[in-house]
């Protein structure tokens, strides 16, 4: 079935490799299951772009590419180039809007609003970054406990985000890039580059497209509600603002969920892996059915079947 989707708003999300093919359909799948208005458009680079199969797997999954060229510094730095890629939306001033979107992630209900959210000039809106490290990962920041979250001080009740201040603590100003509500533009995609180019902290970023953005847009991106990008381990970590009920996009930071099927479903956390799951096997049977035809069938055991973890 053909639909007529609106040409001027779209979601896109960067797929640099085949590893993240299973999640990208997964995100496809959920978009559309909730009802989205809007169509999905992936971002691949050259490299992608070159391995033939996996452009027909995107074709016989009927989700349209953009190729993207390669953004990054041209000084040395230790970063991996793919964060930068996710920067290419901004360039693609043939749009309106547009809702970057990481692959990792599960659409739990319809999130079409943020197409037609108010937007001022020269802003972004997205959630805040949680800045608990629940794990003690040693290479986070040492300011990254939880008194110090934006999620320890947004509304509990209502999941209102944490306002951000001048004199907010310099965690409250930190963002995930998981979601991100862009109006493309050339002058902000410069100052982007330019940062990116110039910024004193660019090689020793931890997480470089969401700290650039951070740096760039510094008391001009809108706060989301968490349950726009709600990054799975907040679950237990945030469990008194978190609401299963509420979530609209389920975030897989740190381990994703294809990798194993052997997760732990009594376990906070690691018991939301069973939504990605189940959304899996809806798209299996999509794509191995009797209506799906021999082609894409060949497809899904090439390029598809090997991305995700067996049984």
């Amino acid at each position: 079935m053909t639909v007529d989707y609106p040409t001027n708003k779209i979601w896109s999300t960067l797929v640099t490799k085949r590893a993240y093919f299973g999640g990208a359909l997964v995100l496809n799948h959920t978009l559309k299951k909730v009802g989205s208005r809007y169509q999905l458009k992936i971002m691949v680079t050259r490299e992608a772009e070159a391995d033939k199969d996996f452009m027909a797997a995107f074709a016989a999954a009927g989700i349209p590419t953009i190729l993207i060229e390669g953004i990054e510094p041209t000084r040395k730095t230790k970063v991996n180039k793919a964060f930068w890629q996710k920067l290419a939306p901004w360039a693609m001033t043939e749009y309106e809007r547009i809702v970057l979107l990481d692959s990792d992630q599960v659409i739990l209900q319809n999130i079409d609003d943020l197409m037609t959210l108010d937007l001022p000039e020269g802003y972004i809106a997205c959630a805040h970054a949680c800045t608990c490290n629940p794990r003690k990962i040693s290479h986070y920041p040492e300011d990254w406990i939880p008194k110090n979250c934006p999620f320890t001080s947004a509304n509990q009740h209502t999941g209102s985000p944490a306002p951000i201040h001048p004199t907010s603590p310099p965690t409250h100003h930190l963002l995930n890039s998981g979601t991100v509500v862009l109006t493309p533009s050339k002058p902000q995609f410069d100052a982007l580059i330019d940062a990116i180019e110039t910024h004193p902290d660019v090689p020793h970023m931890v997480f470089p497209d969401q700290d650039i953005l951070a740096i760039v847009y510094r008391g001009r991106w809108k706060p989301l509600p968490y349950v726009y990008n709600a990054l799975k381990p907040m679950r237990d970590c945030h469990s008194a603002l978190w609401r299963d009920e509420d979530v609209k996009v389920l975030h897989y930071i740190l381990n994703k969920p294809w990798e194993s099927r052997g997760f732990d479903g009594d376990d906070e956390v690691e018991s939301t892996h069973r939504l990605w799951w189940e959304a899996w096997d809806e798209v299996e049977r999509e794509w191995i059915g009797s209506e799906a035809g021999e082609e894409k069938r060949w497809l899904f055991e090439r390029v598809v079947r090997p991305a995700v973890a067996p049984e």
